[in-house]
C-alpha cells in the first residue's frame, strides 16, 4: 500500500510544474475488483512535461463503475486504479500536489468520451522510480441519449501536477492493446440534464466570470472546476472563490473567480451540484497592456484628511499597486495603501487619505514588475471654504428640500438650521427632519424638511460641520407648486399641482427662461375653496427653465418650480 503519511488532501489544483518532476501515467495501489470492475493492460505513450522526453510501455488500468444499471443522463461513480507507467521521475521531490484523470471512450449503448478526475493529493516522488498515487474516485454523466449496455474503453490518462507555482500536464495515450474495462446498463426514462452558460468572449485570469444555468437539484451546493479543452482533468483549485447558488427552482446563478495562474488557452468550465454535472467551453487569455496606465483621481484638490479614490486601466493584470503621498522635494510620505488590479488591468476606485499639508501628488507604484515603475498624479492641498446649495430656493411649510455642497471635512457630522435672511438667529427647531451626510471626498448631500409652523418669509439655510458653516438663501411661502415630471424633452406635458392660493382664485401658468423672461409656455387653472388646484402644461419653448403659477388678479401672489429640458 502507498504510505499513508504521504497522503494529504489539498484544495488547490495540481499540475506537474517545473523541470523537476516526471509523471508517466500514475502508479496506484490496487484495490480488489468489485462486481462491475475490470482490468486492462494497454500500451501507453507518455509525453513528459517541460521537455523531459517521452516513453512507451504497458500500464494496467482497473476501473470500477457503479451503479451497474442507471437511467440515461444519470451520474456514474468511478473508482480507478492505475499501475506503474512507461517512464520514471527524474528527481526526488516531496509534497507535490497531483491530480490524476483517466479518459474513457463509450461504445454500444452510447458514444462519445468521458473523463474521470480524482481529487488533488500531495505526493512524494523518487528519482528513477514510477510515480505512485492512491486509487482515485470521480463522477461522470451517462449521455441522456444512452440506451442499453454502454461499454467503456480507456484511451489514455493525464496527470496534472504543480511545482514551484506552475502547472504541468503529463498525457499518456493508449497506442495499442487494452479494450473494454467496464460496462453500465442505461435503461428507463432519462433524467433532466442541467445547462450551463459561461462567457463566450475571452475571460481573464484573476477575474470573476458570471455563470448561469437551469435544471439542477433544488438548493444544491454548486462546485465549479476548470477542465482541459476535452472536458477532462477538472481542477476545482483553478477557481479561487465563487458565489454560485442554486435556487429552489434549480436555477444556477452567481460567479466564480478564475485563478491568476491559469495559462492562455481553451478550457471547459464545469459545475457539479447534487449529483449533476454541466460543462461549457471558455477561452482564457491574459490581458496585455499597451503603453502606460491611465490613472485618474475622483478629486484633485482638498484639505488634509481628504479621501481620494484612485482608479485606472491599462495596468498589468493582477498586479499589486502601492499608493503614497509625495511632496515637492520628491519625498515619499508615510501611510501607504496597497491594492491589486484585476485580470483586465483595471484598478477599481481605491481610497487614499491625504496625510500632510506638503502633499503635492499621489504616487502609484507597481510592486510586482521589474524596476517597480511608478507614476505621480498631482494633488493640491487647499482649504477651500465649504459650500451649500439647495435644489429649489423656494419651498413651503412641510416641504422637503434637496441640499448639496463640496469642500466639507470628511468624517464630520453636519447639522442644519433655519436662520434669518442675514444668517443670524439660527434655529434647528425650524426644521422637522434632516438627512444630511458628508462623503469621504467632502461632498455634502441629503435633504431637510421645513417645519409646519414656520412663518412665511425669506431665510438662510445654514449647515455646520467640523467647525465650519455655510449658508444659502431659502424662501418659505404660502403658495407652492409641484411638477410631475420635473424634466423631459421639449413637448413634455407635465402635471402641475398648486397649494396655498386664494379661495376660488384664477391661476395663470407660464414658463420663464434663466433670466426670468416669460417664454411661450402657458396654461390656466382654477383654485378650489381651499386654494388648491391641478392642471397640465406642455413645455413648448427650448429656453424654459422654470414654471411660474400666479393668481390672475394678484400677479404678485405666485410660486415657481424648475423644469429641466433634456435632449
Amino acid at each position: 500500500m502507498f504510505p499513508l503519511r504521504r497522503l494529504r488532501a489539498t484544495r488547490s489544483g495540481a499540475v506537474l510544474a517545473g523541470s523537476a518532476l516526471v509523471l508517466s501515467g500514475v502508479g496506484l495501489t490496487v484495490l480488489a475488483p468489485a462486481a462491475h470492475a475490470g482490468t486492462v493492460t494497454p500500451t501507453v505513450h507518455c509525453v513528459l512535461p517541460a521537455g523531459q522526453g517521452e516513453g512507451t510501455g504497458p500500464q494496467s488500468m482497473t476501473v470500477d463503475l457503479s451503479p451497474a444499471s442507471t437511467t440515461p443522463g444519470s451520474t456514474v461513480h468511478a473508482v480507478v486504479t492505475l499501475g506503474p507507467g512507461a517512464t520514471n521521475s527524474t528527481q526526488t521531490m516531496n509534497d507535490i500536489p497531483t491530480t490524476p484523470s483517466i479518459h474513457l471512450a463509450m461504445s454500444g449503448g452510447a458514444t462519445g468520451n468521458v473523463t474521470v478526475t480524482g481529487p488533488t493529493t500531495n505526493i512524494d516522488v523518487v528519482a528513477g522510480q514510477p510515480v505512485q498515487l492512491p486509487t482515485f474516485e470521480g463522477d461522470f454523466l451517462i449521455p441522456a441519449s444512452a440506451n442499453g449496455v454502454v461499454e467503456f474503453t480507456p484511451t489514455g490518462t493525464s496527470t496534472v501536477t504543480r511545482v514551484l507555482g506552475s502547472n504541468f500536464t503529463t498525457p499518456c495515450d493508449v497506442v495499442s492493446g487494452g479494450g473494454v474495462v467496464a460496462t453500465v446498463t442505461a435503461q428507463g426514462a432519462g433524467s433532466e440534464q442541467p445547462s450551463l452558460t459561461a462567457p463566450t468572449g475571452v475571460i481573464r485570469p484573476g477575474n470573476a466570470i458570471a455563470l448561469s444555468g437551469a435544471g439542477y437539484v433544488a438548493s444544491a451546493a454548486a462546485v465549479p472546476a476548470l477542465c482541459d479543452a476535452s472536458g477532462g482533468s477538472c481542477d476545482t483549485g483553478l477557481f479561487t472563490a465563487h458565489s454560485l447558488t442554486i435556487s429552489a427552482a434549480g436555477v444556477l446563478s452567481g460567479s466564480a473567480t478564475l485563478a491568476r495562474s491559469v495559462a492562455d488557452g481553451n478550457y471547459v468550465v464545469q459545475v457539479t451540484a447534487g449529483g449533476k454535472i454541466a460543462q461549457a467551453p471558455v477561452t482564457v487569455e491574459a490581458f496585455v497592456p499597451v503603453g502606460n496606465p491611465v490613472i485618474t483621481l475622483d478629486r484633485g484638490r482638498g484639505p488634509v484628511g481628504t479621501e481620494v479614490n484612485v482608479s485606472g486601466n491599462n495596468f498589468p493584470p493582477n498586479t499589486t499597486v502601492r499608493l503614497n503621498g509625495v511632496n515637492a522635494a520628491g519625498g515619499v510620505e508615510s501611510g501607504s495603501k496597497n491594492y491589486t488590479t484585476n485580470g483586465s488591468g483595471v484598478l477599481a476606485p481605491s481610497p487614499y487619505t491625504i496625510q500632510t499639508e506638503q502633499t503635492t501628488g499621489i504616487r502609484v507604484r507597481l510592486l510586482d514588475l521589474a524596476g517597480t515603475p511608478q507614476y505621480i498624479v498631482p494633488f493640491t492641498v487647499a482649504n477651500d471654504p465649504p459650500t451649500v446649495a439647495v435644489g429649489e430656493t423656494t419651498t413651503h411649510r412641510g416641504g422637503t428640500v434637496a441640499v448639496s455642497g463640496v469642500n466639507w471635512t470628511p468624517g464630520t457630522t453636519p447639522t442644519a438650521a433655519l436662520c434669518a435672511a442675514n444668517g443670524t438667529s439660527c434655529t434647528a427647531a425650524s426644521l422637522s427632519a434632516s438627512s444630511l451626510a458628508i462623503a469621504a471626498d467632502g461632498t455634502l448631500s441629503g435633504t431637510v424638511t421645513i417645519g409646519n409652523s414656520v412663518a412665511y418669509g425669506s431665510y438662510a439655510l445654514a449647515v455646520t460641520a467640523g467647525g465650519q458653516t455655510a449658508t444659502t438663501p431659502l424662501s418659505v411661502q404660502q403658495r407652492w407648486i409641484q411638477l410631475s415630471p420635473s424634466s423631459g424633452a421639449l413637448g413634455t406635458v407635465t402635471t402641475v399641482v398648486g397649494k396655498g392660493y386664494g379661495t376660488l382664485a384664477w391661476i395663470k401658468l407660464y414658463g420663464v427662461d434663466a433670466a426670468g423672461v416669460t417664454t411661450d409656455d402657458y396654461s390656466y387653472a382654477a383654485a378650489d375653496i381651499f386654494g388648491n388646484w391641478v392642471t397640465w402644461m406642455a413645455i413648448q419653448d427650448p429656453d424654459t427653465t422654470a414654471i411660474v403659477a400666479a393668481e390672475t388678479f394678484a400677479p404678485s401672489k405666485k410660486a415657481s418650480a424648475r423644469f429641466g429640458i433634456t435632449p
